[in-house]
Parts: C-alpha cells; sequence; structure tokens
C-alpha cells in the first residue's frame, strides 16, 4: 500500500514540476521589466527570452531592438534579426485574432523590412485592420499618410480622436476653424464642429484647454468671451501645477505655467 501511494506522490510530483511550476510569458515579461529597471541586464534579457519563447510579442520586439541597438548588450544583428523574425511570426497570429496592438507592430515592421520584407501596402493594411480594432495611434498614421485628401484626413483623424487620441481632436478641431490641414487640403469652415472637436481635445487633455482659451480670446472665429477663456485657462493650470509641485525652469510644465500666466492677471482675471 505504501509503494502505491508513493508511486503516485511522485507522479503529482513530476506534474507539478512539468505544468504547474511554468511561468506564464507576462510574469517573466514582469521579472524582466524589474530586473530591467534595476540594470541588471542579464538576467532581464534571459527573462525576455523566457517571455519571447512562451509567445510574447513585446518581450521579442524588446530583444530584437535591444541587439540592434546595443542599448543592454553588445550590438548583434544576426540576434537581433532572428528577434525581428520571431516579432513578425507573432505579429501576424495575433493580428489575425484581433490585437490591435500586434496589428501595429506588423504595421511598423512591413514599414520598415524588419524581420519580413518591406511592404508598405501590407503595412497600411495592418494599420487600417489596427485603427479599426480601436487603436488610436493607427488611425492618426493613417490620416497622416491620406492628408492630401481631406475625405480620407477626417475620417480618420476623427477615428483617432473618438478612441479618445486628444492631438487628434485638436487637429481636426483647427482644420474645421481654418478651412484646411497641415498639408493645405481644403475643407468648408465649420467654427462650431471645429470648437466641439477641441473642447473633447480639452476634456482628454487638459493641457490643450489652453489653446481653447486663446481661441476665446481672439475673437477670430467665435465671440470673445474673457470669462470663459479664463475658466479654461485655469482648467489647464490646474493640470500644469500638479506636474510642477516644485519651480523648476527645466520643467516644461513650469514654463507652460509662466506662459499662461503672462497671458492674463492670475489674481483679477484680468485678460492683458
Amino acid at each position: 500500500m505504501m509503494k502505491k501511494n508513493n508511486k503516485y506522490f511522485i507522479i503529482i510530483i513530476v506534474i507539478t514540476a512539468l505544468f504547474g511550476c511554468s511561468k506564464t510569458h507576462d510574469e517573466y515579461l514582469s521579472e524582466a521589466a524589474a530586473f530591467y529597471e534595476n540594470k541588471k541586464y542579464d538576467k532581464a534579457l534571459y527573462m525576455y527570452d523566457k517571455a519571447c519563447e512562451k509567445g510574447n510579442l513585446k518581450g521579442c520586439m524588446l530583444l530584437a531592438d535591444v541587439y540592434k541597438k546595443g542599448t543592454a548588450a553588445a550590438v548583434d544583428n544576426n540576434k537581433s534579426l532572428n528577434y525581428y523574425k520571431k516579432s513578425f511570426l507573432l505579429a501576424d497570429i495575433y493580428c489575425q485574432q484581433n490585437s490591435k496592438d500586434a496589428c501595429k507592430t506588423l504595421s511598423f515592421l512591413y514599414e520598415n523590412g524588419l524581420g519580413v520584407e518591406k511592404d508598405l501596402n501590407r503595412a497600411d493594411s495592418a494599420s487600417e485592420k489596427s485603427c479599426d480594432l480601436g487603436d488610436a495611434a493607427s488611425c492618426y498614421y493613417l490620416a497622416r499618410i491620406n492628408a492630401d485628401n481631406i475625405t480620407e484626413f477626417l475620417s480618420y483623424t476623427d477615428k483617432a480622436c473618438q478612441s479618445n487620441l486628444a492631438y487628434a481632436c485638436l487637429v481636426i478641431g483647427n482644420t474645421y476653424l481654418t478651412g484646411f490641414n497641415e498639408n493645405m487640403a481644403e475643407i468648408k469652415k465649420d467654427t462650431e464642429k471645429g470648437i466641439l472637436y477641441i473642447n473633447k481635445a480639452c476634456e482628454i487633455n487638459n493641457e490643450i484647454c489652453a489653446n481653447l482659451a486663446d481661441i476665446y480670446i481672439s475673437g477670430d472665429d467665435i465671440e470673445q468671451d474673457y470669462n470663459t477663456a479664463v475658466t479654461y485657462y485655469n482648467t489647464a493650470l490646474k493640470h500644469y501645477e500638479m506636474l510642477c509641485m516644485e519651480k523648476n525652469n527645466n520643467n516644461p510644465a513650469c514654463r507652460a505655467i509662466d506662459i499662461i500666466k503672462a497671458k492674463y492677471s492670475y489674481d483679477n482675471n484680468t485678460i492683458f
């Protein structure tokens, strides 16, 4: 009876060793990031490699970049290429499974010919899919490369904005206010729509509220309204003040505070 129990006990130990203690690729990635942050690069690269072996696209891409640039190890173009090839295979599989991040990575690899032959058409197709899956950066990328076509530019920029990319909201808002985009492709002015988009940008990223305040001060596109301008300036100031806890001229947030306060008297809300 004892021998039989021992036999089952050994089987349980073997199964546990093979499967129960196996880390997931996310666990390897988390440990790798911790080692990397503490500059224990050998351990970090080992863990990233394990994550890559487990099918973690981010781990493979990071290693490809490390060996290409020599940031945490000696430059090794062969290793870099092999990791880019692994990255491409994983990105292709995961993109087919509707991972927006994988599709964005796939576009990057096709665009730059990393781990696969350069193919701009396939790069754009992957970006299109990533955009459709809700990746704002991919939508805005498509907007930029189609800027000569105002219809496509507006469509992709709107998608990026609806996916909460504040800068895209600002860009499309300014396009409607001015009647043309950065490539001078023209559209009929629509002040109301422009203000709505910039207001959305302000809600997503409070620093853009300063842009909206400038519009209300200038009176070029909308009736001057100093009180509304001050409200938006104050919203931007609160945002920057959280990023400028100690006065430092090298801190962009601190410099932004000085710029905003130069536009009106903070104490009595008087526009200069």
